[in-house]
């Protein structure tokens, strides 16, 4: 009983292609904050 949504393979199926996008942004948002958030440090010291 395999769902052809979830299926990942030689071709990704729609649910592969959602869990890869959401992991890519997950990475991106928390390099962003970081970088954000040390920018911000940086210049509350001044």
């Amino acid at each position: 009983m395999t769902t052809p949504l979830m299926y990942i393979g030689p071709g990704l199926g729609v649910g592969a292609g959602i869990l890869i996008v959401l992991v890519l942004l997950l990475i991106l948002g928390s390099f962003g904050y970081l970088i954000w958030y040390r920018i911000k440090r940086a210049t509350r010291k001044k």
